[in-house]
């Protein structure tokens, strides 16, 4: 038992410290005041499980809502999850100006300032209202800026790494390889902009479905290729968000050659003017809660397969 422990715990603090917004100082005054957690240690320092990150979120959340580490550290997983079901602070609206330290960080191009501000919203907001109200608004205000010729490519640049590290992050911690129904995330040639699948990802994740990311720029055919290696795919989700030469071509490769047991999602701004090509066969997903309402109908249907279980 206590060598599968220890291959289980795989986050080391400095880790730990970025996936859950504590600082290093203060998860260490936690184990050691409050035995918020126990991770094991091996030569190198202390290495934390998944359910160490998990259950550390969740205190600090409730710290953040005004409550003393005290008070919630000898709680259940159950409990915390109660405690903060109800949001410490309304979360930005959607439109809303970027965080002003965000935005102060992206002026300056300091990468370090703009990961530190993603992980401590992410420690603060539920996942869909971080990925909807804070982080697709800043990567879009940051393009518009571009746009404008207010900014440069550089400053996008900056914004997509830290969101690519932060939501790389959640999918590491919620992954579920045991979940029975799994959706795979990609996009076609020439698309370099993923940080509407990987939103897509996290949200899938921290809904307890199994997610295999493909990431960004990848041909049909290797796409479909994936979904038949990996096996179990109930779903492809898309993103076409740029205007290639190729994304025609592409869409109807896709459409014409997934096998019929995987549903078709595509979502992104060329999507909507490719539509036609999906037919009846792909599901064209307008913004993140048509997404949302895809995500709520599988969780009905895998609640519904599990409760016929014997």
């Amino acid at each position: 038992m206590k060598t599968a422990h220890v291959r289980e715990a795989r986050y080391p603090i400095r880790a730990v410290s970025k996936l859950t917004g504590v600082s290093i100082d203060t998860l260490r005054a936690w184990e050691r005041r409050y035995q918020a957690v126990t991770p094991t240690r091996d030569e190198r320092g202390r290495l934390y499980s998944e359910s160490d990150v998990l259950r550390l979120r969740l205190l600090n959340q409730a710290v953040v809502s005004g409550h003393s580490i005290g008070r919630v550290a000898t709680l259940t997983e159950a409990d915390l999850r109660r405690l903060t079901s109800a949001p410490a602070a309304a979360p930005p609206a959607p439109g809303a100006p970027v965080h002003a330290d965000f935005s102060a960080a992206l002026a300056r191009f300091d990468s370090i300032a703009v990961d530190r501000e993603c992980a401590r919203l992410a420690a603060v907001l539920p996942p869909s209202d971080l990925v909807r109200n804070v982080l697709l608004p800043a990567l879009r205000d940051v393009g518009a800026q571009w746009n404008r010729r207010r900014g440069g490519i550089a400053r996008e640049h900056v914004m997509s790494a830290a969101m690519q590290h932060l939501l790389g992050s959640f999918l590491r911690v919620h992954a579920r390889p045991e979940a029975t129904i799994r959706l795979l995330f990609a996009t076609p040639s020439g698309d370099r902009h993923e940080i509407g699948i990987l939103g897509a990802a996290m949200l899938a994740a921290t809904q307890g479905f199994g997610v295999s990311y493909l990431g960004a720029d990848l041909p049909a055919a290797q796409i479909l290729e994936a979904v038949q290696t990996a096996g179990g795919i109930a779903v492809l989700v898309l993103g076409a968000t740029l205007p290639t030469r190729s994304l025609a071509h592409e869409l109807r490769a896709i459409v014409r050659d997934l096998p019929g047991s995987v549903e078709l999602w595509v979502g992104g701004p060329e999507a909507d003017r490719h539509h036609r090509l999906l037919g009846a066969r792909g599901l064209l997903l307008r913004d993140f809660d048509a997404y949302l309402e895809q995500l709520a109908r599988l969780s009905s249907r895998r609640d519904a397969t599990a409760g016929a279980i014997p």
